[in-house]
């Protein structure tokens, strides 16, 4: 009678614990869940107000450095609003970077430890809590019924067996995930010195105005030098250049991440007329042109080399058949780079090896417990079991997704 009470008493507490981890944990979640990138909309399940909520959740939430977005299309179209739009243009256009791409940190082992913000910890510590729980209950019913523990007789073999393997996936999962990151980061990086390579070379050639000889005899009195100067057409060129540089940067990588895809939504085309990216008639050339929205950035290309070619001809850029040379490699080398991100991006890792990665991490995790009782481990030690493994595999694993 005294052992069914202690059973009884156990089988409570472990409720108790459960519905208390039930009605804690969704709470949590939905902190960061529907995010626009790293603007930090919201989206709750009654409908939002875009306007109000944008700036007032920016990274006021959670921990999540927000480097995937899963947003469905429908949100991403109806979240396009002026404020979103400013945002995106602002970022996309800033001539200094904001913060470092990969989160700086301490390397110390002091310093590492009491990180939180952009860790395993912070994004898995719900996955750890809920296995831990089903361990619990695992624990509790070989506790009430110990005569199961002999049909489980050699589970650990067979776990044994998962593990090696799943270890092994997951391991080359970690090299082609990061190979692919790296070789996204190294072309972006190519890009941009490309683009910076083309506003150097217009500017060393644009045509200049020597200063006059009297104003030369004026400040050579006062110790001075008058430099010379562009040509007013020189650097209405050169303003032109620069502005459809910044138009294919922005148009250039909002068809790549879905974060920026708003911008080539219509009214992302109307608001990039008013912050003065583009004029209407070369909105209006874009959109009636026969190309698919996430293409407009080639013609932006082209028109930079008729610009170039144009100015070459009316004297605005100095410089010979070499020069031009020259500048043609520069746009083909930008033209193969933004290419190769489309390329890694749409031959990524196929979903059939993600997702047996993904079965063979859950397949453990799930029967760890099992394992762990079965061959006689005590409660405690199982369910801290299940919560190191939960944190370790889990979080590696996701990690190589945000990737």
């Amino acid at each position: 009678m005294k052992r069914c009470l202690n059973r009884s008493s156990y089988c409570i507490l472990v409720t108790a614990v459960i519905l208390s981890v039930r009605a804690f944990v969704p709470a949590t979640q939905t902190r960061t869940d529907h995010r626009l990138g790293n603007f930090g909309l919201r989206r709750p399940w009654c409908g939002y107000d875009c306007n109000a909520r944008i700036k007032k959740s920016r990274w006021r939430h959670g921990s999540r450095l927000c480097m995937v977005l899963n947003t469905p299309e429908s949100i991403i179209e109806k979240a396009s609003t002026e404020i979103l739009l400013d945002e995106l243009i602002d970022e996309s256009t800033r001539v200094s970077a904001r913060r470092p791409i990969m989160l700086q940190f301490d390397p110390t082992g002091i310093r590492i430890w009491r990180s939180w913000r952009g860790t395993i910890f912070a994004e898995r510590w719900s996955t750890c809590v809920r296995n831990m729980v089903i361990a619990m209950i695992i624990a509790a019913f070989y506790r009430c019924f110990p005569s199961y523990k002999s049909r489980l007789t050699g589970f650990n073999i067979l776990w044994g067996q998962l593990l090696s393997v799943a270890t092994f996936t997951l391991t080359f999962f970690v090299n082609q995930s990061f190979s692919l990151w790296r070789k996204c980061y190294e072309y972006s990086r190519r890009l941009q010195g490309r683009l910076n390579d083309l506003g150097l070379t217009l500017a060393a050639h644009a045509t200049r105005v020597e200063p006059s000889r009297e104003d030369e005899d004026r400040l050579r009195e006062k110790d001075e030098r008058l430099l010379s100067t562009y040509t007013p057409e020189a650097k209405q060129v050169l303003q032109l250049v620069a502005r459809y540089i910044r138009l294919f940067n922005l148009l250039t990588y909002a068809s790549f991440t879905r974060s920026h895809r708003p911008i080539l939504t219509p009214i992302g085309m109307r608001r990039m007329v008013d912050r003065g990216l583009m004029t209407q008639q070369e909105k209006d050339a874009l959109t009636e042109a026969d190309v698919a929205a996430t293409q407009r950035h080639n013609a932006i290309l082209l028109w930079i080399v008729s610009v170039f070619n144009e100015s070459r001809r009316a004297g605005h850029i100095q410089g010979g058949a070499g020069f031009e040379q020259q500048f043609m490699e520069k746009i083909h080398v930008i033209r193969a780079q933004y290419g190769a991100i489309g390329d890694e991006l749409q031959g990524r890792m196929p979903l059939a090896y993600a997702h047996i990665v993904q079965v063979l991490v859950d397949t453990i995790l799930w029967m760890y417990p099992f394992m762990a009782f079965s061959s006689g481990m005590s409660p405690t030690i199982g369910v801290l079991g299940c919560g190191l493994l939960t944190m370790f595999y889990q979080g590696l694993f996701f990690s190589l997704i945000i990737i």
